[in-house]
């Protein structure tokens, strides 16, 4: 996958609160989506969220894909202790 240009080191590129706040941005991004007059909107964000998994799962393979999309749906706890699922 994808990794930066010129980068002499093999680390990972992204950081569990870098997952975090995109996670919480599609999370917005999916609300207004359904919001809108347009049924194909929130398809668009899945897709988007689909193809950040598989950038963060290139970049890391501890990188967890089922967790970070559910943590991608509107009222999901960011929060990684938890597999991302809201608390209550």
């Amino acid at each position: 996958m994808p990794r930066a240009i010129n980068s002499l080191s093999s680390r990972n590129k992204f950081a569990k609160r870098h997952y975090e706040a995109i996670a919480l941005a599609m999370q917005e991004a999916m609300r207004y989506a359904r919001d809108l007059d347009d049924d194909l909107a929130p398809g668009a964000i899945q897709i988007a969220i689909d193809e950040l998994a598989d950038v963060f799962a290139g970049d890391n393979g501890q990188f967890k894909r089922d967790r970070f999309i559910q943590a991608c749906e509107p009222g999901a706890n960011v929060n990684a202790r938890n597999g991302g699922r809201a608390n209550g």
